[in-house]
């Protein structure tokens, strides 16, 4: 295999997100296998770590927007013809129709494309209409992170280039410190995301925490990440006299402190994709208790090994899982023993391997 190829990251962003952030550390899973990198963030927001050559196509943006808007494309246009990659993938949000089909027409060259879909909601991913039916089937790839995923492409679309390859993580990049976060007691459950409730449903688990034992006993609900719904969770917390147990702490730069010392980690989404935030918790040995989902949880979990996997959208079950862990330390030291080895295959090492295939 020829490995001097130049591949290309497209995002959104380097920010905030799973998807973003998977990304960023494919970035250097790419590099360390000796390809070139290159990177066309569409939007000015960088706090991930990556490398390879930045393309920023979000920097002096006119204050109009059809200007604005007008002014990315050509200059997307002209960074994609320079970079002149050998393969081009694709980790945006791709929902808006017109803005797709002008980037289709004017910018991709399709057969170099590899689309990621991050989400098992597709629609974020792919958009609606007989276009993009047979544009994205001449694409190189388009790769569903989770085997839910891969299921429900197959099923709705006929595509014949869907390929499975998860999300992963690079160990390398998961840097903790020895100083755990003031405040922050080693009992403490963890929950990582978008502050965005019809997905990540903070606001049913901060009621579902009242219920619980652990809440009695005053172990502590920390929240990280930001977003819309701060301020109705905020609401929540105050209206229920929860100000002493439930802590918002907004958005983390490094969170692997947090996961470190807290117990163990909850993931409540409506839907995910391949949940990121599950295998950096498991890499560094902290227990997941998560909501069977659509989808991810259950390639990652498995129930009584390394985590607890609930019922899906069971919030009574996910209440006494919660209680589980707090009361039943034989389990919760297996949990913790087998976290860190039960994601060997979900490492870069492991499935750059599978992405050679695709570039090959």
């Amino acid at each position: 295999m020829n490995k001097i190829k130049h591949i290309c990251i497209i995002v959104d962003c380097l920010c905030g997100g799973g998807a973003e952030k998977v990304a960023a550390s494919f970035s250097f899973s790419l590099e360390e296998d000796e390809y070139k990198v290159s990177i066309i963030s569409v939007m000015d927001i960088i706090t991930y770590k990556y490398t390879g050559k930045l393309y920023n196509l979000g920097k002096k943006e006119s204050q109009i927007k059809w200007i604005k808007q007008f002014k990315k494309v050509l200059l997307f246009r002209k960074y994609y013809k320079e970079i002149d990659a050998d393969f081009y993938v694709d980790f945006r949000m791709r929902n808006r129709f017109l803005m797709e089909l002008i980037l289709h027409f004017f910018v991709f060259n399709i057969k170099k494309m590899v689309m990621s879909v991050q989400h098992y909601n597709i629609a974020y991913h792919i958009p609606k209409g007989l276009f993009f039916k047979k544009e994205y089937n001449k694409a190189r790839a388009i790769v569903g992170v989770s085997r839910d995923i891969e299921q429900v492409l197959n099923k709705y679309y006929t595509f014949n280039n869907v390929k499975y390859l998860p999300n992963f993580i690079n160990k390398k990049l998961l840097q903790t410190s020895e100083v755990f976060p003031l405040g922050v007691p080693d009992n403490a459950i963890l929950v990582i995301g978008r502050l965005i409730n019809p997905v990540k449903q903070f606001d049913k688990l901060i009621l579902s925490y009242k219920n619980t034992e652990s809440c009695e006993k005053g172990i502590p609900l920390i929240i990280l990440g930001q977003g819309r719904d701060r301020e109705k969770l905020e609401t929540i917390i105050k209206s229920n006299n929860l100000e002493e147990k439930v802590k918002l702490l907004g958005f983390v730069s490094n969170p692997y402190d947090y996961i470190k010392q807290c117990k163990f980690l909850v993931l409540c989404s409506k839907f995910e994709g391949m949940p990121l935030v599950i295998l950096e918790s498991l890499a560094l040995g902290t227990p997941v208790v998560s909501f069977n989902c659509k989808s991810g949880p259950s390639e990652l979990i498995q129930h009584k090994n390394n985590g607890l996997l609930v019922k899906d959208q069971d919030f009574k079950a996910l209440e006494e899982s919660i209680d589980l862990l707090e009361t039943d330390k034989e389990l919760y030291k297996k949990l913790k023993a087998n976290a860190s080895n039960s994601i060997d295959n979900f490492t870069g090492k492991v499935v750059i391997k599978s992405w050679e295939a695709i570039f090959s």
